[in-house]
């Protein structure tokens, strides 16, 4: 097999959350890039226009509006996007929510809140994944699931004692699901980014809760990572390329976790 075919999502259909804009929506361009329909969901109504982009083939793209927190999320989002495409092979759970905020001053409905939308999400999402994976007549050629976790699952930070907590649980959650959905034929992978250049991390930072001047002492790599970077590894760990690749976590930290 060439290498450009190894590489190619060509017919693949993908579900991708938190796309409005920021790192779901790189992801979702760069599949779309690679001949993968793609289904856009975010609680951001400004999903369905990026829908209409011009990026997007037209019929490849698709799109709705949906607050990952409902206890219907996933099989609303399932629906639509089986309806829409007539069939899911991909299933990238990107969305997420970070508070920064001491845990002494976390409030009850905040930290739901951010288990509901960072944990409960991608397992009831990867649990629909498989449940029509597992019922597909057309059984899916290298079916997978990519999970967003963070650095923040491996290292710590002040501020972000919840939001670590949701996102180690998506790294340990990511090597039980590959074990428990082999049989199945779906491949489960993550990717822990450190800073990633998002419309959020620079409202962050314009915020101050990030020291810039200081920031970046302890990275190897002393800047920002892009959206497209993130993105070029999701399409490779969807692809043929990363065939014998499962349950592991990747690093895009900038060398961090190095020291």
């Amino acid at each position: 097999m060439r290498p450009e075919t190894q590489r190619s999502l060509e017919g693949k259909c993908a579900i991708v959350t938190g796309a409005a804009k920021g790192l779901g929506l790189a992801i979702a361009k760069v599949i779309a890039s690679h001949g993968g329909n793609v289904f856009l969901v975010d609680s951001d109504p400004e999903v369905m226009e990026q829908a209409k982009s011009s990026e997007f083939a037209s019929g490849t793209a698709f799109a709705q509006v949906k607050d990952l927190a409902d206890d219907d999320a996933a099989p609303v989002i399932f629906q639509a996007a089986l309806a829409a495409m007539g069939e899911v092979d991909i299933l990238i759970n990107n969305a997420a929510w970070s508070l920064h905020k001491l845990m002494l001053d976390m409030t009850p409905v905040e930290f739901n809140r951010l288990v509901a939308i960072n944990q409960r999400a991608p397992y009831f999402l990867s649990q629909e994944f498989a449940r029509h994976i597992s019922h597909s007549a057309r059984k899916p050629n290298n079916a997978c699931i990519v999970n967003i976790a963070s650095v923040n699952a491996h290292a710590g930070f002040s501020h972000l004692v919840a939001y670590a907590g949701t996102k180690g649980a998506i790294s340990a959650m990511t090597r039980a699901m590959a074990v428990e959905m082999a049989p199945l034929g779906i491949r489960v992978n993550s990717i822990s980014p450190a800073v990633v250049d998002t419309p959020t991390l620079r409202k962050v930072i314009a915020d101050r809760k990030i020291d810039m001047n200081t920031f970046f002492d302890n990275f190897l790599i002393k800047r920002l990572a892009s959206c497209e970077e993130i993105a070029q590894l999701v399409t490779y760990l969807c692809s043929h390329s990363a065939a014998c690749v499962d349950g592991s976590d990747w690093m895009i930290d900038g060398g961090y976790l190095a020291h």
